[in-house]
């Protein structure tokens, strides 16, 4: 049986701010799905987000965008941001 490539995990308890954390086994590179509250994830973690995908602008889905921001501020990183229609 293969091992699998990447791990997924919730970022927050299911009825809490949304967020999905999908690392690469092997990689620094992370993705992370929706921008809930991430003061769960270590600094460690973060920076391993290459792309950020959001499903809509309601706050509890963008709430951790500053700190993401905070994490990778002043370092050679580059983020891809995805989002719906009006998202930039």
């Amino acid at each position: 049986m293969a091992r699998p490539s990447f791990t997924a995990r919730l970022v927050n308890p299911p009825f809490h701010d949304p967020g999905l954390l999908i690392a690469f086994q092997y990689q620094r590179r992370a993705m992370l799905f929706d921008l809930g509250d991430l003061h769960a994830l270590s600094p460690r973690d973060l920076l391993k987000v290459s792309h950020v995908f959001v499903t809509h602008t309601h706050m509890d889905h963008f709430v951790g965008f500053d700190t993401l921001l905070r994490v990778c501020l002043g370092r050679e990183k580059q983020i891809h941001l995805f989002g719906p229609a009006g998202f930039f």
